[in-house]
């Protein structure tokens, strides 16, 4: 519709110089000598204007794609649905909400039972995969083909305590704020992955948690 509308204008604009071109020849004749020049002026202030308007005519680049984002990591929504799980429990139908969420991104329970064990030298802590929910200390959510890399996080119920520190294998999974003193809740700021082969978990990458007070 602007399209349009300009171009009326233009062809206007054009019809105007051109009878004022024929009107210049006519008072060159019957106007004195000193007039034509002002009328010439005002014609070529015309032409300036058409030839702006002829630019707005001209078509517009089509605005380009914005580039495309960086695909993200493959627990990016499950770990915001976690966290908000972890923010929301209060009360006694709190194990009830994590069943459910147990159950909808199909997770694993985990224990570990040795967190100082050793393999070839190195820390090998001992993970053992449990049925419920409510038993378990980490979570696990299967983020690669054949179930064999996991990203793992505390199971949000039993929060970060000293015990968990010290001989749950928490201190060798997670980085943390922890300071001695029990935290009720825990935000999972990255998790942490592990590999499942031949029925063995481990550590390949510890993750990042920050524990909170209640106010918090």
């Amino acid at each position: 519709m602007e399209f349009l509308i300009v171009l009326a204008f233009v062809a206007a604009l054009l019809a105007l110089v051109a009878g004022a071109l024929a009107l210049v020849g006519v008072r060159g004749v019957k106007e004195p000598a000193g007039k034509v020049p002002e009328l010439e002026e005002d014609v070529a202030k015309l032409k300036e204007r058409v030839a702006s308007l002829e630019k707005q005519l001209v078509p517009k680049e089509p605005k380009k794609d914005p580039t495309p984002k960086k695909p993200g990591n493959p627990w990016d929504d499950f770990l915001a649905d976690y966290n908000l799980l972890a923010a929301s429990l209060d009360g006694p139908q709190s194990q009830e909400a994590c069943d459910r969420f147990f159950a909808l991104h199909q997770l694993k329970g985990l224990i570990c039972l040795d967190p100082a064990a050793q393999e070839g030298g190195k820390p090998a802590p001992k993970f053992v995969e449990v049925a419920q929910a409510a038993k378990s200390a980490y979570w696990a959510l299967s983020i690669g083909e054949g179930d064999k890399q996991f990203a793992i996080v505390p199971n949000p119920v039993k929060g970060y305590t000293k015990n968990l520190h010290e001989k749950g294998g928490m201190k060798e999974t997670f980085a943390s704020n922890f300071e001695e003193k029990d935290a009720p809740r825990v935000q999972v700021k990255l998790p942490a992955l592990f590999s499942h082969e031949a029925g063995a978990w481990k550590i390949t990458q510890p993750g990042i948690v920050k524990l909170l007070e209640e106010h918090e």
